[in-house]
Parts: structure tokens; sequence; C-alpha cells
């Protein structure tokens, strides 16, 4: 008797009959498959899934973060690089305190901060190789090519450089923030066309390298401009509220959709390339 009362007292799962599951089903993909763009775009949703974006995204964000780490301590107290480090202050919206360092123990850290931050860029274009590879399924760099990942190193940090000179255009009247917005476009598709060039060693073409740098500069200019109208309010909200340890919430969340664009990208156009329509044989150079 207990057991047919709970019986009872049990909620009733609704069921579908198989046959209207098996409708549904195959109408649903009928539904995705009907058109070329569907398909397509059924193909782009299903790769970024398959490629675990949060997880590609944070593993890149973390390894973007401890290559940081080195070079805003080396800015805050290396004479030649302070320039650079106002310019991410007032980008980031942060006030960092000012640090005392004496020129002698500053040249020192200069020399440790410069191994610091080689080694642990190294690791996060080695991050980025392998997230290419997996995306594209094509071989990466090998340790006999290690050449490949310092010049990523130099080509992102140059690329940082010279993106804060071209904001200098924006003084310009008139034309000044569509010349820098434009200067920095520019700067972010040539280095996220030459990045995974340099990381798969060429075996990807130049064509698929050059709609992923376009397609990267895109969604990185877009962040550049909501970082410039939100980022600085919330990086002073989180560092009144929790001090230094709020900034660096903020910038691991930045450098997550930062990622997140990188990879979304990638996965575009390896999707895309994969496609039979007249833009994927573009892509694959056929």
């Amino acid at each position: 008797m207990a057991d047919s009362s709970e019986q009872t007292r049990r909620p009733k799962r609704i069921q579908l009959p198989p046959q209207i599951y098996n409708d549904t089903r195959d109408r649903m993909k009928v539904w995705v498959t009907v058109t070329p763009r569907r398909r397509l775009a059924s193909r782009v949703t299903f790769d970024i899934v398959e490629v675990g974006l949060v997880d590609s995204a944070m593993t890149l964000a973390a390894q973007a973060f401890t290559s940081l780490l080195p070079v805003m301590i080396a800015a805050s107290t290396l004479q030649r690089l302070q320039p650079l480090s106002d310019a991410a202050r007032d980008n980031l919206g942060a006030e960092f305190p000012p640090s005392d360092v004496t020129t002698g123990s500053a040249t020192a850290f200069g020399i440790v901060g410069l191994l610091m931050l080689l080694i642990s860029s190294t690791s996060y274009a080695r991050a980025l190789g392998r997230m290419y590879g997996r995306i594209w399924h094509v071989p990466i760099a090998t340790l006999r090519q290690a050449w490949r990942w310092l010049a990523v190193v130099f080509v992102i940090a140059g690329s940082v450089a010279i993106a804060a000179v071209c904001h200098k255009l924006d003084s310009i009247p008139a034309v000044g923030q569509l010349l820098g917005f434009t200067a920095v476009y520019g700067v972010w598709a040539l280095v996220w066309t030459l990045v995974p060039m340099l990381l798969t060693a060429n075996r990807m073409t130049t064509r698929m390298c050059i709609g992923s740098g376009l397609l990267t500069a895109t969604g990185l200019s877009a962040l550049h401009v909501a970082s410039t109208l939100f980022l600085p309010r919330i990086t002073r909200t989180s560092q009144d509220q929790f001090g230094l340890l709020g900034v660096m919430f903020t910038l691991i969340s930045w450098l997550f959709v930062f990622s997140a664009i990188v990879v979304v990208a990638g996965t575009i156009v390896g999707s895309v390339a994969k496609d039979d329509g007249p833009l994927g044989r573009w892509l694959r150079g056929s």
C-alpha cells in the first residue's frame, strides 16, 4: 500500500510519443539544412560549441594575464615605459599607486621582468597555437620552430605600442577620431593575420589568415569602442569596492572577452572554409 501511495504522489513525467519526437527531430534537421545559409549557420554554431569557447577563452585570458603582469610592474618602475603605463591607466580608468624605486633596482628588475615576459609570453603564444591547431585541424609550430613563438610575442607587443601611437590621431580636428579608429583597425587586422600564419607554420592558406585577421580586428574594434564607453566606470566602481583586487577582476574579465573574440573569429573562418559555397572555395584557394 505504501508503494502504491508513493507512486500516486510522484509527479508524472510528460513523455513525447516516439513518433512525435522523431518527426520533430527530422523537421529540425530539414529546417537547418534546407538553405545554404542555414547550413552554414548551424555548422558555425556546432563548431563554436565543439571547440569549447569558454574553456579556450579562459585559457588564453589566463595566459595573457600572467604575461601582462610583468609588463605592468616593469612599466611602473622603468621610466622609459611610463608613457605606455599612463596610456593603459587612462584607458582602463584605474588609478595605480605610485612606486618609488631606485634606479639600480629598476634596472635590475627590468632585466628580470624582461626574462619573465619572454617566458610567460611564449606560453601565451603556444596556447594561441594550440587553439588555432584545434580549430583548423592543422599541425602547429614545434619546438624546432620556437622562433615563431618569439616572433608572435614581438608582433603582439609591437602592435600594442603602435596602437597607442595611433590613438594620438584622435587629437586631429574633424577627422581625428576616424583616422585613429581606421589606423588601429589596420594594425589589429595585420597583427591577427600574421599571428595564425606564424603559429601554423604557413600550413593555412593566406586567404584564411587574412579572413581571420579582418574578422578578429572587427570584433576587437567593437570591444575597444565598448571599453571606451563603459570600462573606466566599471573599473572605478570595482576599485572603490574591492581595491586593486577589483581592478584585477575587471582586467581578467576584459581579457576573457578579448580572447573569446579571437576564438570565435578563427572558428567562423574555419567553418566557412569547409563550406561548398563560393566564399568557402575562395578561402580554401580552390
